[in-house]
């Protein structure tokens, strides 16, 4: 990224947005024993709440995302954070179901309602042709974000006490009203004027649109491969030592840190997104594939596979990232990016939510074959990218950047 890409409004975006990761990767390390030790609900209740707020907050994002579009971003993102910050106060005090169902609900539209609006703000205080680099540098700030937190939370989880639980949660409150304070530093930006005739739900109608999202969402699975089924797949399935899963996460994470806004510098324009994406749906059917193959080998070798495995997820993860970014902005009208990217952030999550469900039955129950079908799933939709991209350029009511460009 360009030095000026990161001074300005973005800096204190970039900031907030570290700010609040540090405070989630805290939160999830030691949310589920906070809910069951302190609040004093089951493992299935917490996990039927977290479901049903992750579905409400889905379905958010597209109307938080056209409320930005007609008032401006940034307030709307300072007020989704103070949403996050009200809801973690607010769980100490928190001893049945139905509340922390309610609370559990209003953090989730925050933060999915969050994903919307702060596209939107990055599409407002940038460029067209940087907005890539620094969705791919904000990623980057976030996956360490995430990873400090997750760490230092296991101070309060080696203590296990219901203090320290409880410093986790509020201590994720704080970030985000430190990320509030660092957001209001942004100027204000007026929203884009809607040209006469725009339709109120044009994300929603925009079919290719919706289909790349869709598609987006299914090579996003490689995402869960690495934190969902990779480690039920090392201990039960793998002669590789258990110690060797914590290294695999620290390598996920340090080659999106490292790496993810190298990787955004080459995705110019929705045809270049669309080669990435078919570059990730390769990688992550050689990923799969070392990945079945580490088990019922020697424990060296296993080794050896699952960190083969991991890199080319991982890289896979680059190229998804930086593609899936440049659509979801070059695709949309400037004056509907809030709703775009709450649609796109809606067809993503819906696939995404099942997830878990398909890839314990694939990649656990199957077994190899069953990798191996989920690489060659991952690599059909990165090759349907292509023509469903072309097919958006020619539906394009506004110029669309690589509309007259040659077939790449």
């Amino acid at each position: 990224m360009t030095t000026g890409a990161i001074r300005g409004p973005v800096r204190f975006l970039t900031t907030a947005s570290f700010v609040t990761t540090v405070g989630s990767g805290l939160y999830l390390a030691g949310s589920m024993l906070f809910f069951t030790r302190v609040v004093g609900l089951s493992v299935s209740g917490v996990s039927t709440g977290l479901a049903l707020a992750t579905l409400v907050g889905i379905l958010s994002g597209v109307p938080l995302g056209t409320v930005a579009d007609h008032v401006g971003p940034r307030g709307l993102y300072v007020a989704t954070q103070g949403v996050q910050a009200t809801a973690m106060f607010l769980f100490p005090m928190t001893h049945s179901f139905a509340a922390f169902l309610v609370l559990v609900t209003v953090a989730a539209v925050g933060q999915r309602g969050a994903q919307a609006v702060g596209g939107a703000l990055v599409a407002r205080i940038s460029e067209p042709g940087e907005r890539t680099r620094i969705r791919g540098h904000l990623r980057a700030v976030t996956n360490l974000g995430m990873g400090i937190g997750a760490a230092a939370a296991g101070v309060a989880l080696q203590l296990d006490s219901t203090t320290g639980y409880t410093l986790l949660i509020l201590a994720n409150g704080l970030s985000f009203l430190a990320a509030a304070g660092l957001l209001l530093k942004i100027p204000s930006v007026d929203p884009v004027p809607r040209p006469p005739g725009a339709r109120r739900t044009e994300a929603l109608r925009d079919r290719p649109y919706l289909a790349l999202s869709l598609l987006c969402g299914v090579i996003g699975f490689q995402y869960d491969v690495v934190s969902l089924v990779l480690p039920l797949w090392l201990v039960s399935h793998t002669e590789a030592p258990r110690w060797w899963l914590s290294a695999l996460l620290v390598v996920n994470t340090a080659v999106v840190v490292l790496f993810q806004v190298k990787a955004t510098r080459w995705v110019r324009g929705p045809l270049a997104a669309s080669t990435a994406l078919r570059g990730a749906g390769f990688l992550s059917l050689a990923g799969c594939i070392a990945l079945a193959l580490a088990a019922g080998v020697s424990a060296p070798v296993a080794t050896l596979l699952l960190l083969v495995g991991v890199l080319l997820l991982s890289t896979g993860e680059l190229g998804l990232a930086a593609g899936a970014f440049e659509i979801s902005y070059e695709l949309a009208p400037e004056h509907s990016q809030g709703q775009y990217q709450g649609a796109f952030n809606l067809a993503d999550g819906v696939v995404r939510a099942a997830a878990p469900v398909v890839l314990t039955a694939l990649c656990l129950q199957w077994g190899k074959p069953g990798w191996v079908a989920l690489g060659v799933v991952l690599a059909l939709c990165g090759l349907a990218t292509r023509p469903l991209t072309r097919w958006a350029l020619r539906t394009r009511t506004f110029p669309a950047p690589e509309a007259a460009l040659p077939v790449g």
